[in-house]
C-alpha cells in the first residue's frame, strides 16, 4: 500500500516543514538571558557558609601563575549561555612520591562542567577544599569558542563577576586576548 497524495498538498507540507524548521533549532535573545538568570538570592544565601570556610587567598600562589593550564583552582569560562567550570579534584594520594609526574598526573585529576550562571554558587559550595589550593579565588575569562556576539559575551563576564564577589569569592580575570591574566 502506498500513500497517495494530491502535489498541492505534499508542496504545503515541505513548504511548512521548511518554514517552522528554523524556528526550533535558533534561541533568541531573551532565551539565551533567560539561561543566564542570576542565581536566587536564596541559593546564594544557602552556598554562602559553605564557600567561607575555604580560606581566603593567598596572591603570592595565585598571582605567580602566568598560563591558564597551570591554573589549579577553579577556573571559569563564560560563554555565551553557559559557564564551563572547570576545576582539578585534590590528589588522594598523600604520598610525596611522583607528585605530578607519570603515574599521578595532574589532568586525570581535571573535571570540566558545563553549568548554568544560576547553579554555580551550588557548583563551587560542592567542591573539596583540596579544590581551591590558592585559596577562595576563581580564575574568570570569557570563552575561546564563541566570538560572534561579544557585546552579550562581556554582559555575562560581568553578571558573573558580581555573582562571584557577592558571595565572597576573590576574582582574578584573565586577559581574553592572550592567556595572560589581566591582573
Amino acid at each position: 500500500m502506498f500513500f497517495h497524495a494530491r502535489p498541492q498538498s505534499l508542496a504545503l507540507m515541505f513548504i511548512l516543514a521548511f518554514w517552522f524548521a528554523p524556528m526550533g533549532c535558533s534561541r533568541s535573545p531573551a532565551a539565551k538571558m533567560q539561561s543566564f538568570a542570576q542565581p536566587s538570592k536564596a541559593v546564594s544565601d544557602a552556598a554562602r557558609p559553605d564557600i567561607a570556610t575555604i580560606p581566603l587567598p593567598s596572591k603570592n600562589l595565585y598571582l605567580a601563575v602566568r598560563e591558564e593550564s597551570r591554573w589549579q583552582n577553579p577556573f571559569i569560562s563564560v560563554e555565551d549561555n553557559m559557564l564551563l567550570l572547570r576545576i582539578y579534584l585534590p590528589d588522594e594520594n598523600t604520598s610525596a612520591t611522583d607528585v605530578g609526574g607519570i603515574t599521578r598526573p595532574a589532568n586525570a585529576r581535571k573535571q570540566e562542567l558545563n553549568i548554568r550562571l544560576r547553579d554555580l554558587p551550588r557548583a563551587l559550595a560542592a567542591l573539596p577544599e583540596g579544590s581551591w589550593p590558592y585559596g577562595r579565588v576563581v580564575a574568570v575569562a570569557e570563552g575561546y569558542e564563541s566570538r560572534q556576539d561579544r557585546a552579550q559575551i562581556r554582559r555575562n563576564v560581568e553578571v558573573t563577576l558580581q555573582t562571584l564577589r557577592d558571595l565572597g569569592v576573590v576574582v582574578d580575570e584573565w586577559n581574553p586576548n592572550s592567556s595572560l591574566p589581566a591582573h
